[in-house]
């Protein structure tokens, strides 16, 4: 993969998969291209290189993060990251791509479905609906919808598959490819759109916490810290 390449995935992936804007390049060479994304009042920093990153690429990242208030980013290299260099940039919270641990914009595929994270609310609904969350399919934190998503252990994954008309197939992959693209959608999804859920996990065998399990740990925290004052206090 070229640095042009990996650029154009991180740019979709910051983009597209996690809705933020471009808002300049501050730099840009034969071996690297650096830039800022915004959404909100968040800013954050993506690092592409073809070299090898090692702990002086990541301080240097993590200065140019700091002077320019990036609380979240990037690192990605088309070579790969050092174990010391991924651990201090995992320790100040990036993310780090490379070439054991890649990451590309998948939902461009006409065979990928697009996804989203459920809000809390709908995930109370589902759970009102199905029953516990504890007997929902898994998927995995190493996914790369879980990363290009950034969800976490316990989040719920809303994935929704469509047939697109026939003549945006054909305007997109030409006559040819549009129409056996169109006949092999309808093969996977006779009914023209299909959604299902996935819980986010650590472990495929791992059972998530349920909303009323949450309830129940904070409520036994605050027995806890209850009889613990009620101690101090005699």
């Amino acid at each position: 993969m070229s640095l042009n390449v990996l650029w154009e995935h991180m740019k979709k992936i910051w983009t597209k998969g996690r809705g933020y804007q471009l808002k300049n390049i501050i730099e840009k060479d034969p071996e690297k291209i650096v830039a800022i994304f915004e959404k909100d009042q968040s800013r954050a920093l993506v690092y592409c290189t073809n070299k090898k990153v090692g702990v002086t690429i990541v301080r240097t990242f993590l200065k140019m993060a700091d002077q320019n208030n990036c609380k979240e980013g990037t690192i990605a290299t088309t070579d790969r990251i050092t174990r010391a260099a991924r651990q201090e940039a995992v320790q100040a919270g990036f993310e780090v791509v490379d070439s054991s641990e890649p990451l590309i914009y998948i939902f461009d595929h006409y065979l990928v479905p697009q996804a989203r994270i459920i809000s809390e609310e709908e995930k109370k609904k589902l759970v009102e609906k199905y029953g516990s969350l504890k007997y929902f399919p898994k998927i995995l934190v190493t996914d790369p919808v879980v990363r290009i998503l950034r969800a976490k252990p316990g989040d719920v994954i809303e994935f929704v598959r469509r047939v697109p008309p026939l003549e945006e197939l054909i305007e997109k992959y030409g006559p040819e490819f549009g129409r056996k693209t169109y006949e092999t959608l309808k093969l996977l999804i006779p009914a023209g759109e299909e959604k299902y859920y996935r819980v986010v996990a650590t472990h495929p065998y791992e059972i998530p916490i349920t909303v009323e399990e949450e309830i129940e740990e904070e409520e036994e925290k605050e027995e806890i810290e209850e009889e613990e004052t009620a101690t101090e206090e005699k």
